[in-house]
């Protein structure tokens, strides 16, 4: 019999006969991440997939694009992940005065624009707008210090406005963890927002929903219905469309309160992990008076003693605080 041959020495896939398992990556554990940052500012870096080293790389303009993030969450991010400020072209100009040899045409040419410049760039050109000057005279017009009245704000809200589109506005509520209404079903006295369109289920509307026609924004139903639409909860679920007796579309009336939807009725509701409300109270080209009584209206739902802060803002403007009395 001959001798077996000897493995010892060889490496362990050889000797096993097959290959070894790759390495796997490692994985983002994003839960573990930002645990130095306030829960609203950590949760939504998060959300957009953001690790701590592109944070370093990112503007100003850049992070404060991403949803949630306000001018004092960039300040807090910023004192703990500062932006790395590399400069390029003066580490090359001290290498030509200290006699080294300095770059060849060839070299040169291959150095970009983006390389030579100071600083991180923007990731998209659109962030810039940031700091445009119109969005810097629309901040000027607001101190960030004072609370304003409600008719003073709604009056300096349309002196801020700086889109060529018909921008909406919203009232940002910060709420009492303790006791604080999730949920609250009010009605604005005037249109906030665009139109809803209401739909009652029947026999023919579910036929709609089983080709994929969904012309309507609220449902509404009686309980008899709910066992057919049962099966279409997969698709109206992720869209909010489907009926629940908690938002109360699922109701032995539906003809009545479908008409309710309709003339402005409507369900606002808090943030699933953070007490905050964010609700859209109508558009810029609405007449003041108008404007300041759907805020009323707002408010008077929520009730102000689950509130602590109420910011108003339109698409793109600076934030304008409220007086609470």
């Amino acid at each position: 019999m001959g001798k077996r041959k000897d493995t010892t020495g060889l490496p362990r896939r050889v000797k096993a006969g097959k290959v070894a398992p790759k390495k796997q990556k490692s994985m983002t554990i994003w839960e573990e991440l930002y645990s130095d940052l306030a829960p609203n500012i950590a949760e939504a870096l998060r959300t957009a997939r953001v690790k701590p080293d592109q944070l370093t790389n990112m503007t100003d303009g850049d992070i404060m694009a991403i949803n949630g993030i306000s001018e004092n969450g960039l300040e807090e991010i910023r004192s703990k992940y500062s932006p790395d400020l590399s400069t390029p072209v003066a580490e090359s100009t001290a290498q030509s005065e200290e006699g080294l040899p300095a770059e060849t045409p060839v070299q040169a040419e291959a150095t970009t624009p983006a390389e030579t410049k100071e600083g991180p760039r923007p990731a998209n050109k659109r962030h810039d707008f940031r700091s445009g000057r119109a969005i810097k005279t629309s901040k000027s017009k607001v101190d960030p210090q004072k609370k304003y009245e409600l008719k003073e704000a709604v009056k300096l809200l349309k002196s801020t406005n700086i889109t060529k589109f018909v921008s909406t506005v919203t009232l940002h509520l910060n709420l009492v963890t303790k006791d604080t209404p999730t949920r609250v079903e009010l009605t604005f006295p005037f249109v906030a927002g665009a139109t809803k369109r209401v739909a009652i289920v029947t026999d023919e509307l579910i036929k709609d929903i089983e080709k994929g026609k969904l012309e309507f924004d609220i449902l509404v139903t009686s309980p008899a219905f709910m066992p057919k639409l049962a099966k279409y909860a997969k698709v109206l679920g992720p869209k909010g469309l489907m009926p629940s007796p908690k938002a109360g579309t699922v109701t032995n009336d539906p003809e009545k309160k479908a008409k309710e939807f309709a003339g402005g009725k409507t369900v606002v509701k808090a943030e699933a992990k953070f007490p905050l409300m964010h609700v859209t109270v109508g558009k810029i080209n609405q007449k003041e008076e108008e404007l300041i009584a759907n805020i009323k209206a707002l408010l008077d739902g929520v009730k102000l003693k689950n509130v602590t802060k109420a910011t108003l803002a339109s698409t793109m403007s600076p934030g304008i605080k409220l007086q609470l009395n």
